[in-house]
């Protein structure tokens, strides 16, 4: 079963944007750029990244999904053409089949529901469900789970394994524990967060063994003011905004003068990210875009 390392979302571009150079010759897209951060991840096509349809007929033949952070690791398994409906949004950067699945109504009834206990009221509408972990806190403990519920056991251990074999090779090419790396996200409502250890990022950081700044080392972020934005440096800044509001309190915040002194803003590494596969609760699929992202351009910015 394959991991989708390089499939994802593509970001379009959002106003206050303009063309500039690749940054890094390994990247092969025509890159654009958010004030001054270079966005990458443009080279990747949404409909390539679930796993190809499974064949299993151990699976269920249809799944309704309570809580949407859960369709990730249905899409590495290659289920998305079997789930029939969904609690809430899809994350975009699981394509188009899982954005067209219809949202979840009373009285849904498929061979399988599934959800967390964050998805309560979708539970109650989706009838008797399977309850698993969020993937929030340990994607690999709630895609485990999830593959339990599904039947596919040995297929989602496979894939784990393939991911693990991955960041243990990048991390020794990308020469990692001599590399802090930073995340930062602009939320939708006005808050710039230094990330902590929590988010699917960091946890895929970890995995890369890459050193963390000093104040992101603990899993609550840290809530940057006005005019002090220390908390956000290291030698590689990964940046991500929540939807457009997000973009724009980050463009105000990129464009001043304090985040302009930051030392790594100063020495132009700083890139923006796909925020739903980065900081959403994400699964295998987000694990190996951010595996795939931090892995080239690490790499090609030593």
């Amino acid at each position: 079963m394959a991991l989708a390392v390089v499939a994802g979302t593509v970001l379009s571009a959002c106003g206050g944007q303009e063309p500039i150079e690749r940054p890094f010759a390994s990247i092969a897209t025509t890159t654009t750029r958010l004030a001054s951060a270079n966005i990458i991840g443009l080279d990747r096509k949404p409909d390539q990244a679930c796993a190809a349809p499974a064949t299993s007929t151990a699976a269920p033949a249809t799944i309704v999904v309570a809580d949407p952070d859960l369709l990730d690791g249905l899409c590495a398994l290659g289920l998305q053409d079997r789930v029939k409906a969904v609690g809430g949004t899809a994350p975009s950067y699981l394509g188009p089949v899982l954005g067209r699945a219809p949202r979840l109504s009373d009285g849904a009834r498929a061979d399988l529901a599934v959800g967390t206990d964050r998805s309560a009221d979708a539970n109650r509408r989706a009838g008797r469900t399977v309850i698993v972990p969020a993937p929030s806190a340990d994607w690999r403990r709630s895609f485990l789970a999830l593959a339990d519920a599904v039947r596919m056991p040995a297929e989602a251990r496979a894939i784990i394994d393939r991911y693990q074999r991955d960041a243990a090779d990048a991390s020794a090419k990308i020469d990692a524990v001599h590399n802090t790396v930073s995340l930062v996200r602009f939320t939708a409502d006005g808050n710039s967060l230094a990330e902590g250890t929590a988010p699917l990022a960091a946890q895929v950081l970890a995995d890369l063994k890459v050193v963390r700044p000093e104040p992101q080392r603990k899993p609550e972020p840290v809530e940057m003011s006005a005019g002090d934005y220390s908390a956000a440096e290291g030698d590689l800044v990964y940046v991500g905004y929540e939807g457009d509001k997000g973009r724009e309190h980050g463009t105000a915040v990129m464009t001043s003068d304090a985040w302009k002194k930051l030392r790594v803003v100063t020495a132009k590494r700083q890139l923006l990210v796909e925020d739903s596969s980065w900081f959403s609760a994400g699964g295998p699929v987000a694990a190996g875009i951010v595996l795939h992202d931090v892995s080239n351009t690490i790499r090609a910015s030593s």
